[in-house]
């Protein structure tokens, strides 16, 4: 996709540009005269590297739209995950009669409310999707019915630009920000033995099958000869029915089904932790849990843990997560 004009749909004036994510992550000068996109289908197709050039443009000084798909049922958790200043929805999408839809764009609203981001309708090609867009509370659009012609596509708004208020997303966190440290900052940690933090993922993880199918599971198991028994059996039935299933460890090879088998590097300090992460549209809970390298008085291993139930706590702590870096695979020399 080439750069889309980004017009105010009341005065008709070009306020923006909207460029493909890949195009702004070397741009080196950056400007509220462009925005970032991304799809939401990339984020979960290649988790690392999308969330890797976010935090790349917006340390340009870029801000960042996420293009919802209007089939998807997983839009609220990107938008927990990017926290994007801009939201991009199908014009199309405003002027149907669909329950899901409106579903999904009432629930936006949430998301808008609280960080000031902008909605963006692409697609208006008509009068009937810029009246549909702005009876939506819209007040931007790409599409034909705003055409302008050549040369006359500088921000020159009367009424402020884009972006009319401060937007707000989550603080970013290091590259090496691993769940435990996210989620244990001002809450009170626990030390267990590893018998009580299996009943708790056990508990969370047939909760995640109730949470809705638009919500994303994510566990660590520190070593893959970990993933065994019952925990794998649960982990392979939720990737049946959520909307995307992952699970870190140390020596995980590659998987064709079931859950998204992440390998992680030795020295990763997610190896150190026992995370299962679960975020949805109206659900989020995550357990962590650090090895402490010590057995309990009863023999078993010890751990200090914490229980959030605050979604901007654990949507960072997913976001750190799915932003863990994969090993490159060895090379395997030709046999001769």
């Amino acid at each position: 996709m080439h750069a889309s004009t980004i017009h105010d749909l009341v005065d008709g004036t070009v306020v923006a540009a909207v460029m493909p994510l890949t195009d702004l992550a070397h741009r080196p000068v950056a400007g509220r005269d462009a925005v970032a996109l991304v799809d939401e289908h990339e984020v979960f197709a290649d988790p690392p590297t999308v969330l890797h050039r976010i935090a790349a443009v917006r340390e340009r000084g870029f801000a960042v739209a996420v293009r919802i798909a209007e089939s998807a049922s997983r839009a609220t958790v990107v938008l927990a995950l990017v926290e994007p200043e801009v939201v991009v929805v199908p014009a199309e999408a405003l002027v149907a009669s669909d329950l899901r839809a409106a579903t999904t764009l009432l629930s936006l609203r949430a998301h808008c409310e609280r960080t000031n981001s902008v909605v963006l309708a692409e697609g208006v090609d008509s009068d009937l999707h810029r009246e549909a867009a702005l009876a939506h509370g819209i007040d931007f659009g790409c599409g034909t019915a705003l055409h302008v012609a050549e040369g006359e596509a500088g921000p020159s708004s009367p009424r402020g630009g884009l972006f009319r208020e401060p937007t707000w997303s989550a603080p970013l966190d290091d590259a090496t920000a691993a769940p435990f440290r996210i989620l244990s900052a001002g809450r009170e940690r626990v030390r267990s033995g590893k018998g009580l933090l299996v009943s708790m993922s056990a508990d969370l993880e047939a909760r995640a099958g109730e949470a809705g199918p638009d919500t994303i599971a994510l566990g660590t198991f520190q070593h893959h000869d970990h993933f065994t028994g019952a925990a794998r059996r649960r982990w392979l039935s939720m990737a049946d029915t959520l909307a995307h299933v992952a699970v870190f460890a140390v020596g995980f090879g590659t998987s064709t089904s079931g859950p998204d088998l992440v390998p992680i590097e030795p020295h990763d300090p997610l190896v150190d932790e026992w995370n299962v992460i679960l975020l949805g549209e109206s659900f989020a809970c995550a357990l962590s849990a650090l090895d402490l390298h010590r057995r309990t008085a009863g023999g078993e291993r010890e751990f200090e843990y914490v229980v959030s139930y605050d979604r901007e706590a654990v949507a960072r702590a997913a976001r750190a997560t799915l932003s863990r870096p994969r090993p490159v695979p060895l090379e395997v020399p030709p046999s001769s």
